[in-house]
């Protein structure tokens, strides 16, 4: 069954940078369900008792009738390599589980722990993140990624990186990436060396 999907970070037993998720929870449900409902997240998330400081995963779902929600705590991925992919029509401008073009791209990265996806030769995101990139001043992030992330978003709104367009040999530049999403914020995503690239 076909459903959008909105990844939420839950720490302090807080639902994190809720306003950018609903934006982009709305506008999945408004193209592909061409609903006119707005819905806020937080009004329809209640937060169990037994959940503590720590960081959980709340995962939203809708299928074009029934909205629903899990709770459960966050493992980190332990990521040191990437290796570079590339596809010419990849397309993942919203969030959903129609992930299959995603994951027959993550079966190439052979030994290494993630992918980094290049569509017609520009940088776009790694499987399940957005790529930051490092060039020892400041912290940039592809022009026109798969998906316009939540973290990535916020990071942008608040200055602390910049949009560019980043070719395979550019990569070279760069000092060291990380891998960020909603539930792995800049300062918990960690550095992968430029050198754990594999081309």
């Amino acid at each position: 069954m076909f459903q959008v999907i909105e990844s939420i970070r839950i720490e302090n037993k807080q639902l994190h940078n809720i306003e950018f998720h609903n934006a982009r929870w709305n506008a999945a449900r408004v193209h592909f369900f061409n609903t006119t409902e707005f819905q806020r997240i937080e009004d329809f998330v209640e937060l169990p008792n037994t959940i503590d400081e720590s960081i959980y995963k709340c995962r939203v779902t809708y299928d074009g009738i029934d909205t629903n929600y899990t709770i459960e705590p966050y493992k980190f991925r332990n990521i040191k390599t990437v290796k570079v992919v590339h596809h010419s029509s990849i397309d993942y401008t919203f969030k959903s589980n129609n992930r299959a073009e995603l994951n027959e791209l993550y079966k190439q990265r052979g030994k290494c722990d993630d992918i980094l996806i290049f569509r017609n030769n520009l940088l776009t995101d790694s499987w399940a993140a957005n790529v930051i990139l490092f060039d020892g001043i400041n912290w940039y992030t592809p022009k026109n990624p798969l998906l316009k992330g939540v973290q990535r978003a916020v990071l942008l709104h608040n200055g602390n990186i910049k949009e560019a367009d980043i070719h395979p040999n550019d990569l070279s530049k760069f000092k060291k990436i990380k891998l960020i999403n909603a539930l792995v914020d800049f300062d918990r995503a960690k550095e992968i060396n430029i050198e754990g690239i594999v081309y």
